[in-house]
């Protein structure tokens, strides 16, 4: 499989119009295998490994995610793309949009996060415990346990385990990113087709998040798909393939 010059591992199916997808920090691109099907009927379909995930390498000091994002872009030769991505990816998607406008024709933000906006999730306090002790003893496969608790509360099998546990090193770090638009406070400057989508059964936090970027863009749609955690790739790929074809249309 291909690897871009910056050294992040990417994949491509289909033809058509460019669509970029972006994975959550707590697993790699895989998330979006059930996807990437339904999608490449009608699109060329770009998934990469963000730095640190999955068959990327981990960061050796400070870089910039949406510099990572815009080198797959060239790597691959695309110079527009719509984005969808989802938590972190969500948010590395609109500070492209804010940082490299150009190069961005749509945003599809699946259970986003946003630069510039203080995410607070609260664990119960036995987890928060557990915690605790997990990172005193620098016990990354305990730290994944607990996220999977928090953020795939409708369960794991065994691919999905299997993601949080080897990428649990890199969500679980001092991520030394840099380069993001305070995208919260620049949201009225998003001028491209963007549609927010949220989990019914996702943390209060992020839906919250959702319903922000939602009403600070200008004509932004929003969606919501129920029996659906963060892991909204995993869990609905048929629905949210339907909700990104029909607005892509």
């Amino acid at each position: 499989m291909p690897y871009a010059p910056n050294g992040l591992w990417w994949e491509e199916a289909g033809s058509g119009d460019a669509v970029v997808l972006l994975h959550e920090g707590v697993v790699d691109s895989r998330i979006w295998a059930r996807v990437v099907p339904l999608l490449a009927d009608r699109f060329r379909v770009v998934a990469y490994d963000q730095r640190g995930y999955g068959r990327s390498p981990m960061w050796d000091g400070a870089y910039s995610p949406v510099d990572d994002l815009l080198g797959v872009l060239d790597a691959a030769g695309i110079e527009r793309a719509s984005l969808v991505g989802a938590s972190r990816g969500g948010r590395i998607a609109l500070s492209a949009a804010l940082l490299a406008p150009a190069r961005v024709t749509a945003l599809v933000l699946v259970g986003s996060g946003l630069p510039g906006h203080r995410l607070t999730i609260d664990g119960t306090p036995e987890q928060e415990a557990r915690w605790e002790a997990a990172e005193e003893r620098g016990d990354a496969a305990e730290l994944a346990e607990i996220d999977m608790e928090v953020w795939a509360p409708l369960g794991v099998d065994a691919e999905l385990r299997a993601m949080f546990l080897e990428n649990a090193e890199a969500s679980n770090a001092d991520d030394p990113a840099t380069g993001e638009a305070d995208a919260k406070a620049r949201l009225a400057e998003i001028a491209v087709p963007t549609l927010v989508i949220t989990g019914a059964r996702d943390v209060p936090a992020i839906n919250e998040v959702g319903e922000i970027i939602a009403g600070g863009i200008a004509g932004a749609r929003s969606a919501v798909l129920d029996e659906a955690d963060h892991m909204l790739p995993w869990r609905q790929p048929q629905e949210l393939a339907r909700l990104v074809h029909d607005f892509l249309a």
